[in-house]
C-alpha cells in the first residue's frame, strides 16, 4: 500500500516574521547597499585624482618640450645670423685683398713701363699688361677675357712667350683656383703670344656650376731667359659687352 507524500516545508527562524526581524533585515540590506555605494564613490574619486595628476604631468612635460624647441630655434637663428655675418666679413676681406693686389699690380706695371722708357740697366720685362676686361660670353656661365699687351720703351724686335690665366674664387665653401685647362677646352694652362709693339688676346672662359669667381690672375712669362714675369691680379668684374 502506497504512503501519501507530504510537501517539505523549510521554515526560518520564527523571529524573522516579527516586526523586529523585518526591520533588522531591511537595516542590514540598507547598510550593505550604503557600503557598496561609498566604495564605488571612493574608487571613482581615486581614479579622478590619478587622471588629474597624469594630465598635469603630461602638460608639464609638453611645456618643457616646447621650451626646449623654442631654445633650439633661437640657437639656430643665432648661428644663421653669425654665419651670415662671417660670410659678409670674409667677402669684404677677400674684396679688400683683391683691391690691394690689383693696385700693387698696376703700380708694378707702371714702374716696369717707366723703367723701359728710361732704359735702366738689368733684365727688364719685355711685355706690359695694358688692359684686362671681362665681358659676357656666348651663353650662361661663359665670359670673354680680353687682354691687351704692349712692349714698353722703344721696341726693336718681336717678343714671344705665354700668358697664364687663373680664376680664383669659392666652390663648396672653400677657396678654389681654376686655370685654362679647367675653364676652356685647351690642354695647356697658358696662351702663347708673339708680337711687336702690341697684341690683343681673347679667350672665352666657362666657369663650372657652383663656382663663385672673385679674382682673375694674369701672368705673362717671356720666352727669353732671365726676363722676370709680369703678374697682375684684378677683381672679377663683368663689364657690358
Amino acid at each position: 500500500m502506497t504512503r501519501p507524500v507530504h510537501p517539505l516545508v523549510i521554515r526560518g527562524p520564527a523571529w524573522l516574521g516579527t516586526p523586529w526581524g523585518i526591520a533588522l533585515a531591511v537595516t542590514v540590506v540598507l547598510a550593505v547597499m550604503g557600503g557598496l555605494y561609498a566604495l564605488g564613490r571612493a574608487h571613482a574619486a581615486f581614479d579622478g585624482r590619478a587622471a588629474v595628476q597624469s594630465e598635469a604631468g603630461l602638460r608639464e612635460a609638453l611645456t618643457a618640450r616646447e621650451a626646449e624647441v623654442a631654445r633650439l630655434r633661437r640657437e639656430v637663428a643665432e648661428l644663421d645670423t653669425l654665419k651670415a655675418a662671417q660670410e659678409r666679413e670674409r667677402q669684404e676681406v677677400s674684396r679688400t685683398i683683391g683691391e690691394l693686389q690689383a693696385e700693387v699690380a698696376r703700380q708694378s706695371q707702371q714702374l716696369e713701363f717707366m723703367r723701359g722708357i728710361v732704359g735702366r740697366a738689368g733684365p727688364q720685362a719685355e711685355v706690359a699688361i695694358r688692359q684686362v676686361r671681362i665681358v659676357p660670353g656666348s651663353g650662361p656661365g661663359r665670359h670673354l677675357l680680353r687682354l691687351a699687351l704692349a712692349q714698353p720703351g722703344r721696341p726693336d724686335r718681336s717678343v714671344s712667350g705665354s700668358v697664364g690665366v687663373t680664376v680664383e674664387g669659392q666652390r663648396g665653401g672653400r677657396a678654389a683656383r681654376l686655370d685654362l685647362r679647367e675653364t676652356t677646352a685647351a690642354r695647356s694652362p697658358r696662351l702663347s703670344y708673339r708680337f711687336q709693339y702690341f697684341e690683343n688676346l681673347e679667350v672665352e672662359l666657362t666657369l663650372p656650376a657652383g663656382f663663385s669667381p672673385e679674382r682673375v690672375v694674369i701672368e705673362v712669362r717671356s720666352a727669353t731667359r732671365n726676363v722676370p714675369p709680369v703678374t697682375q691680379t684684378l677683381l672679377w668684374s663683368v663689364e657690358p659687352a
